[in-house]
């Protein structure tokens, strides 16, 4: 495996069932030439051939992507393309012929979803800008009044919000439904159409204390009303069959990151909210990472047309699966996946009287593809990186378990270098996840099968902070970034060096955002690495409370509610810039020009320190990229930047 892989593989995302079997999702692939990504909707069945049924193109020249099918009420396959500019609906006649284009909304829509009659659809955009204020604006003039004002993979925000609208497909009428100084996002139908729930933060106290709730209004937008009571984050809602209940995900408390994010029900009406998954002590959701998918999937829970359960995906430890919940709580919650594999989005169908699923899941040989499953059946209905993956030697991995600082279990995996020859030594890398509450585990990672190509050894494992082992395990890093986790992690590399064909004279280390915080944080305590590469990283806690999008909240809440002024001092003291005068170790730098989750001046302050401590230092900067290069940056900056890793430990290892 090398990094110029990325120019041959392929994402699908978004599987989508209908009634009658068939499976519409979308199949993103790479376009070298124009540097860039392109999508399209395909429809597959099982036991047939996959084909292509959107075939859009930019008047440009531009990349095309589409996203979102949907199987419309009454027949046809809707979806959103850029093809024309701005992402707008589109809808196909039975997946043939022409689409024709249902939105002209000048910023776009996001989110479209379809009445239960095909009559209407919602969806969110923001205010338009009228000419007069475009005509007279200056370029160079940003006028900021809020505190949140920018966001990685956005960029500056002005004072417009994202509102809810509703397009009748008959007479072709776009209605405003909400209005106010606040965004709507996670829009539900209620079954008989005439209401709608969603997903906002309304109140003045917004700006310091973002907890959103679950709100319904009517279609033609009276009687909005609270279904939450705003104890924390309250999104992705979804009515019952019988549209007396709301379903949804969050927990009630507060704006932390680290609670489990749990499936509640609440009457629509109003009342007490009962949580269906408390007793699984896991998230929904998944939190397994991969650098080689685009899966922009589901995000709710869906009902099972009886409206006796729920069904939602769950993280438990380093794999991700499908799970059915009874409403009542009188049965078991009920796991249907099983195996070494993380499923990113599913959708639901009742298909031959059977409740039936498709889904996208990949592991750590295979990026991803489409199944579907059906009374307990699995089948496989893709293979889009198959010749590919018949190119080239995948290595094999091997999971551990260890004990941890204050004896906790510890899960993680090795990869052996390919062409592993017994006796022999090997060169290891130790690789940090972000975070810090997401997860390493049974997903795809193009980054450590190029590593284990090129002969090394690669270590991953889950620290505390992790999601998929509790709630307990999730918050052991909330106040204490570099203590425990940092014992957590030399743990692995004591265990690991245990392995009779570790080189323990040759350690490398590497990580990104929380792992690269953790990167630069390991080279100030530690001189056992011969090398490292630290990731769109962390440098000064301090100074990220207020360049980050999400410093001055995520800080905070991520360092146990320390704030800056009560609590300069240990904010400080886990600054890796602070231990700046021991670092030993040649690093490498690698950030975004554009990050603003993990901001430049973090990059930078590391560099500036480094360098005229007389560390053996570089620094790579990506110019038009952000937090998310390693993941969906452009094609030839992703390789660049995997071949920049691998050269600093060719180098030094």
């Amino acid at each position: 495996m090398k990094a110029e892989n990325i120019y041959s593989l392929r994402f699908v995302g978004d599987a989508q069932v209908a009634p009658d079997g068939r499976v519409a999702y979308v199949l993103t692939e790479v376009d070298r030439e124009k540097n860039g990504y392109k999508s399209a909707i395909w429809v597959t069945e099982v036991g047939g051939q996959p084909r292509r049924v959107t075939y859009g193109q930019k008047a440009d020249g531009g990349l095309v992507r589409e996203s979102r099918p949907h199987w419309v009420p009454g027949g046809g396959l809707s979806f959103v393309s850029n093809r024309n500019g701005r992402p707008q609906l589109f809808v196909l006649h039975d997946t043939v012929g022409e689409a024709r284009q249902l939105t002209f909304v000048p910023e776009g829509v996001g989110a479209p979803v379809w009445s239960p009659d095909g009559r209407y659809v919602a969806f969110t955009t923001r205010e338009p800008v009228d000419e007069e204020t475009l005509k007279n604006r200056n370029p160079d003039v940003r006028h900021i009044t809020h505190l949140r004002y920018k966001f990685n993979g956005v960029g500056f925000t002005d004072t417009r919000r994202r509102h809810l609208y509703v397009l009748d497909t008959v007479t072709g009428e776009v209605r405003q439904v909400t209005q106010g100084d606040f965004d709507v996002a996670g829009i539900a139908w209620h079954p008989e159409g005439i209401q709608l729930a969603f997903s906002a933060c309304i109140s003045p106290e917004c700006e310091l204390r973002n907890i959103t709730d679950i709100w319904v209004i009517n279609i033609d937008g009276s009687n909005l009303r609270r279904v939450t009571e705003g104890k924390g984050p309250a999104g992705s809602p979804v009515f019952s069959p019988d549209g007396e209940q709301i379903a949804y995900f969050g927990h009630a408390k507060g704006e932390v990151g680290y609670a489990n994010r749990d499936l509640w029900v609440v009457p629509a009406a109003g009342g007490e909210a009962v949580n269906l998954t408390e007793a699984l002590d896991r998230s929904v959701g998944c939190s397994v990472g991969g650098d080689s998918r685009m899966d922009g999937g589901s995000s709710s829970a869906v009902w099972s047309a009886d409206g006796k359960y729920l069904f939602v995906t769950v993280t438990d430890g380093g794999s991700c699966h499908l799970y059915r919940v009874p409403v009542d709580k009188q049965e078991e919650i009920t796991q249907l996946t099983s195996g070494e594999m993380s499923i990113t989005s599913f959708s639901y169908a009742v298909c031959a009287g059977q409740d039936t699923f498709a889904y996208i899941a990949g592991n750590v040989h295979n990026p991803g593809d489409v199944y579907l499953w059906q009374n307990g059946q699995v089948e496989r209905l893709t293979s889009v990186n198959a010749d590919l993956l018949a190119q080239v030697q995948l290595a094999e991995v091997e999971r551990i378990v260890f004990k941890g600082a204050l004896d906790w279990d510890i899960e993680g995996w090795v990869m052996k270098p390919i062409g592993f020859q017994p006796g022999k030594k090997y060169p290891l890398i130790l690789h940090i996840h972000g975070g810090p509450h997401s997860t390493y585990g049974n997903g795809f990672m193009l980054e450590f099968h190029m590593l284990a190509a090129a002969g090394y050894g690669v270590l991953y494992t889950n620290p505390r902070g992790s999601r998929g082992y509790g709630e307990e395990f999730t918050k052991g890093v909330v106040g204490d970034w570099g203590g425990r986790d940092y014992e957590d992690l030399m743990c692995a590399v004591d265990y690991a060096e245990t392995l009779d064909w570790v080189d323990a004279s040759r350690l490398g280390v590497t990580g990104g955002s929380y792992g690269g915080y953790m990167t630069n944080w390991i080279v100030t305590q530690t001189d056992r690495f011969k090398a490292a590469v630290t990731l769109r990283s962390i440098s000064n806690m301090y100074t990220k409370y207020g360049c980050s999008d999400i410093g001055w909240y995520g800080n905070k809440a991520g360092f146990g509610g320390r704030d800056l002024w009560d609590s300069e001092d240990f904010i400080m003291e886990r600054s890796p810039i602070r231990h700046a005068p021991k670092v030993k170790t040649p690093i490498l730098i690698i950030h975004s020009e554009e990050d603003y989750r993990c901001p430049m001046e973090q990059a930078e302050q590391w560099y500036v320190a480094l360098k005229r401590l007389g560390v053996i230092t570089e620094f790579v900067r990506f110019r038009g990229e952000n937090h998310e290069l390693s993941r969906s940056g452009k094609p030839r900056n992703r390789i660049d930047r995997l071949n920049f890793i691998l050269g600093w430990f060719q180098r030094y290892l």
